[in-house]
């Protein structure tokens, strides 16, 4: 890479966030709990379930050049956590109840373990100049955004009713680690792996 090019690459800027990916199989499990659903239910973008994760915490556009601390970082936070378990739990949505913005799965399992993780990654990326959400953290799997219809009966039922298929609560997986990814909005998956973070 010539000397114009390593400026260009750290002068730009790409959208990133961190984040718990989910392993293959757990998001081929969701990705056949999903499918009935889709008939279901007519939201205008549904996730790939390559795509599927946990946010951790959204950096936004990021300059290039600022990576380099950002990973450096990350890797204390990683060293300081181990291993942890969590599972799929139940449905639930964001925004009106006959018109959520979003669907989510949630999850279970060692959820504190994971509520410590966001909070040392907040304060983390504190320092670096990057800023938390103001809203409380609330650990879940993004299914599907923009509901394109009005959802008769929502006020008065929960998504679980219309999402016939039981909930399993032997989904589990073992979270070893934490990812940073940047946002590609014109591909299939849309986010891809910029570093890996594994606990120590």
């Amino acid at each position: 890479m010539n000397t114009q090019a390593i400026q260009e690459h750290a002068s730009r800027r790409e959208r990133l966030f961190i984040a718990v990916r989910l392993p293959e199989d757990i998001q081929q499990f969701l990705q056949m709990q999903v499918q009935p659903i889709r008939n279901k239910l007519d939201f205008r973008k549904w996730t790939d379930h390559r795509d599927y994760h946990i946010t951790l915490q959204f950096l936004g556009d990021t300059l290039m050049s600022d990576v380099g601390h950002l990973r450096a970082s990350l890797r204390n936070v990683a060293a300081e956590f181990s291993r942890f378990d969590l599972r799929l739990d139940t449905w639930g949505t964001f925004g009106l109840e006959h018109s959520p913005k979003v669907l989510w799965r949630g999850v279970s399992g060692e959820v504190e373990r994971l509520h410590l993780l966001q909070a040392a990654i907040v304060q983390a990326t504190k320092e670096l100049g990057f800023e938390a959400e103001l809203r409380p953290y609330r650990p879940h799997v993004t299914v599907a955004r923009k509901y394109v219809a009005h959802l008769p009966g929502m006020e008065n039922n929960s998504v679980e009713n219309l999402v016939t298929e039981p909930v399993s609560h032997g989904n589990s997986w073992t979270v070893n680690g934490f990812v940073l990814y940047v946002t590609r909005l014109a591909q299939s998956p849309m986010y891809e792996t910029l570093d890996t973070f594994s606990f120590s």
